[in-house]
C-alpha cells in the first residue's frame, strides 16, 4: 500500500513539472510576438543627410556618368537661316592664285552689315578677312560664307592658276588673248578642228530653224594682223582702231578658237540669226566673246558677230552668269592704247589694204568685208590641254600690259 501510494505522487510531480514546463514555453513564445509587433510598428532611425546651402555645396569633378538636371538647359548654336535681307553682287566668286578680290555685298536698307562675321570651308584654297576680301590660296573651288544676325550667305568661290607655255596665257588650261595679254608672232594653229566642228553643228542647228550663219572672217595669222589693224589706223586713227581692232599678237582670231559671223556691224543682232546665235551659241560651246555694257572690262566694242569657242560647259557658265571671259578667269584686260604705237611695214605684207578700200564698220556688208578669207584647218595642231605640261611656268605675279 505504502508503494503504491509514492509510485502515484512521483507520477503527479512529473505531471506538474511537464504542464509548468509548457506553460513557461507558451509565455516565452507570446512574449516574443509582442515584443516582434512592436519593433515592427516602431520607425527605425535613419541617418540624417547632411544639410548644404548653395555656397556651402562642395564642388566636385563632373564625371561622364554625370547627368544634366531636366531644369537645365544647355547653350545651342544659334539657328541661321538662308540670307533675304542681304546678298552678293556676285554669285559666284572668280580669282586667280594670289589675286585678292573684295566681297560686293548689298543690303536692305533697313539692314546692317556692320556685325557680318565671314567664314571659308577651305583655308588652303582661299582665305577671307574680317572685311570680306578673299585672297587665292590654290586652285581649286570652297564656299565662303557670311553671317550676320540669324541669317547666311554662301558664295561658291573659284581659284585659278594662270601659267605659260611657249610665250602663250592659259587660265586652267584656257587660252587667253586680249589687250593686255599677247600671243607669240609665231603662233600659228590655223583654225582649230574643235573650232570648225563645233561651228559645224551650230550651223547646222540653226538651219533647222530657218535661219543662215555662215563664216564671215576665221582665223587670222599674226603677219595678216598687221595688214588689218595698220589699214584702221591709216583709216580712222589709232584711238578709234584701238576699240574696233586688235594690235598683232593680241588678236583672238590668232588663237584659232574665234569666228566673226556674217555681217561685221551691230546690225546682225536685230537680224533673226543674231538674235539665235546669242540666245543658243554658248549650247555649242562658243560665247559672245565683246558682250554688250562690257567695254571697260574687254577694251572693245560691242562685237555681236565675234564668237570664240571655249567648250560647252565654260560657255554656259559664262552665259548664265553673264560675265566676259576676262572676269571669268579674272584676267581683266588692261587698256594699252597707251602704249607707244606700233609700227609695220607695209612692203612684204599680204593682203595690205588700201585706204580708200576700207568701207567704215558700219558700212559693212558679207560682200565688202575687210577681212578677206585666211582660214586653214590644220588637224595636226592639238587642242588646248586641260592639264598643262609639267615644264609650263606658273605666274602668281598681277599681269602687266607687254
Amino acid at each position: 500500500m505504502a508503494q503504491q501510494t509514492a509510485k502515484k505522487r512521483r507520477k503527479d510531480r512529473a505531471r506538474t513539472s511537464f504542464m509548468l514546463l509548457m506553460l513557461s514555453v507558451m509565455l516565452v513564445f507570446a512574449f516574443g510576438l509582442i515584443i516582434g509587433k512592436q519593433n515592427m510598428n516602431t520607425p527605425q532611425p535613419v541617418e540624417a543627410m547632411p544639410q548644404h546651402t548653395v555656397e556651402q555645396q562642395p564642388q566636385e569633378p563632373a564625371t561622364e556618368a554625370e547627368t544634366i538636371p531636366e531644369e537645365t538647359v544647355p547653350e545651342t548654336t544659334p539657328e541661321f537661316h538662308q540670307a533675304t535681307s542681304f546678298q552678293s553682287a556676285e554669285p559666284h566668286v572668280y580669282l586667280r592664285i594670289n589675286h585678292q578680290k573684295q566681297l560686293n555685298l548689298i543690303c536692305q536698307p533697313d539692314f546692317s552689315l556692320a556685325d557680318a562675321i565671314y567664314g571659308v570651308s577651305d583655308e588652303n584654297i582661299a582665305m577671307v578677312d574680317e572685311f570680306g576680301m578673299i585672297t587665292g590660296v590654290s586652285r581649286g573651288e570652297c564656299i565662303v560664307s557670311v553671317f550676320c544676325g540669324a541669317e547666311t550667305l554662301r558664295i561658291p568661290v573659284t581659284v585659278r592658276e594662270l601659267t605659260v607655255q611657249d610665250g602663250c596665257t592659259y587660265v586652267d588650261g584656257i587660252l587667253i588673248a586680249n589687250k593686255s595679254i599677247s600671243l607669240p608672232e609665231d603662233y600659228d594653229p590655223g583654225m582649230l578642228p574643235e573650232t570648225a566642228d563645233a561651228f559645224a553643228e551650230l550651223q547646222a542647228a540653226a538651219a533647222e530653224q530657218g535661219l543662215n550663219i555662215y563664216q564671215g572672217s576665221g582665223y587670222r595669222s599674226y603677219q595678216y594682223q598687221i595688214s588689218c589693224y595698220n589699214s584702221l589706223v591709216a583709216a580712222y586713227g589709232e584711238e578709234q582702231a584701238n576699240r574696233i581692232s586688235a594690235k598683232p599678237g593680241h588678236s583672238e582670231h590668232q588663237t584659232g578658237y574665234t569666228v566673226d559671223c556674217n555681217t561685221i556691224n551691230e546690225s546682225f543682232i536685230n537680224t533673226p540669226e543674231g538674235q539665235w546665235l546669242d540666245q543658243h551659241c554658248h549650247e555649242y560651246g562658243f560665247i559672245i566673246r565683246y558682250p554688250e555694257g562690257k567695254e571697260d572690262i574687254t577694251g572693245y566694242e560691242y562685237e555681236c558677230w565675234h564668237i570664240r569657242y571655249v567648250g560647252v560647259e565654260v560657255a554656259t557658265e559664262i552665259y548664265q552668269q553673264g560675265l566676259t571671259l576676262e572676269e571669268y578667269l579674272d584676267v581683266v584686260s588692261i587698256d594699252n592704247e597707251t602704249s607707244p604705237a606700233e609700227t609695220f611695214p607695209a612692203e612684204d605684207v599680204p593682203g595690205q589694204f588700201q585706204e580708200e578700200e576700207i568701207p567704215y564698220p558700219e558700212e559693212i556688208t558679207p560682200d565688202d568685208a575687210y577681212y578677206p578669207e585666211e582660214t586653214t584647218v590644220q588637224e595636226t595642231v592639238p587642242a588646248v590641254q586641260e592639264t598643262l605640261p609639267e615644264d609650263a611656268e606658273i605666274v602668281d605675279a598681277p599681269l602687266e600690259a607687254p
